[in-house]
């Protein structure tokens, strides 16, 4: 539950970051999906097929169809994690849209009637993550292949009901003086109600588990696309908001510079962490089987992070000792270093 925040987050991040910075005037849209492509789903293409092949057991003999593999890289089906990366990229293919309506919208609503018009928004959001499946079974309905299955089977990564935390972080980014502001001063306000959020999410949690006539625990309430975790979401973003200011202003440099180390190592680490963790839980289940699961699982969790990070960062090196040996790559990559 407190790491539910983090794919909000990290839309609203993307949204606010990409209007501040486009607020005026049109994207070049060539390069602007150029260097996505380059960022985003270059690193994902090695991935996918290593996850398919883990899953295929392809070593022992395992097959897959081309086509197979093809549908799989493109769904994001390949590991659990990865229909992060479809998901995200449609943001940045469909963003001249995005910032055509929003930049619109901005203009024609003077003061109080545009933070109305977010909060409506905000609404119509909960209302619609309550009609996914709904949504789904009358696309269904009507046997359009592509459409069918985009808000059937991969409803999941379907732009449309991750909509309103980009737009969140549009109108953040277009009036961040503002957006601050607010932060500040009901930082009070919005640490309260995500806690309450959070013990109210708990306890509908629990209160679903049954233990007569034997033990059965479920987490149909933890999914994100449902109204009650959409509120919970939209109040985690300006909570993690004020909470992160608060650990840049009174966390200790050591361990600033560490999260700064491994944010900088992050989206590869994302990419890599499922086939790490499948190695930490075997070391950790192999040599601490005697200790309590849930230390076990921190242990497990901690070993996977340092792995995964450590991964990354191999990666990394590896990528730029390829450079050196390649004619003319070192001064490409000096000339994007002083560009930059």
């Amino acid at each position: 539950m407190l790491a539910k925040f983090a794919v909000p987050m990290f839309i609203f991040i993307s949204g606010l970051v990409l209007f501040y910075r486009y607020r005026e005037g049109k994207v070049p849209y060539i390069s602007f999906l150029r260097k996505r492509f380059k960022d985003i789903v270059f690193p994902y293409l090695p991935w996918a097929p290593l996850y398919i092949w883990v899953e295929a057991d392809f070593f022992a003999g395992g097959f897959i169809s081309l086509g197979e593999w093809g549908r799989q890289v493109l769904t994001g089906k390949a590991s659990y994690h990865l229909w992060y990366v479809v998901m995200i990229f449609q943001f940045y293919l469909l963003f001249p849209l995005f910032q055509a309506a929003i930049l619109w919208l901005n203009r024609k609503s003077p003061g109080r009637v545009l933070w109305g018009t977010v909060l409506a928004l905000g609404a119509a959001y909960v209302w619609l993550t309550g009609k996914v499946y709904p949504i789904g079974e009358w696309t269904g309905s009507l046997g359009i292949p592509w459409i069918t299955a985009y808000f059937g089977e991969y409803a999941d990564r379907n732009v449309l009901y991750f909509y309103y935390y980009f737009v969140m972080g549009a109108f953040a980014g277009l009036h961040l003086d503002r957006f601050k502001s607010l932060m500040h001063r009901y930082t009070r306000f919005w640490i309260g109600v995500f806690a309450l959020l959070l013990l109210w999410t708990g306890y509908r949690i629990v209160e679903h588990f049954e233990y007569r006539p034997e033990l059965k625990i479920q987490y149909n309430d933890t999914p994100l696309l449902q109204p009650s975790m959409a509120v919970v979401l939209i109040f985690s973003i300006p909570a993690m908001y004020v909470f992160a200011l608060a650990l840049d202003r009174y966390m200790p440099a050591f361990w600033k510079k560490t999260l700064t180390v491994i944010g900088s190592y992050s989206y590869v680490a994302y990419l890599a962490h499922a086939l790490m963790l499948t190695a930490a839980v075997y070391v950790t289940d192999g040599l601490l089987y005697f200790m309590n699961p849930t230390l076990r699982t921190l242990a497990a969790f901690i070993l996977c992070t340092l792995l995964s990070v450590a991964a990354a960062a191999g990666l990394r090196r590896m990528r730029s000792a390829a450079g050196l040996l390649i004619p003319g790559a070192a001064r490409r990559q000096e000339g994007r270093s002083a560009a930059r």
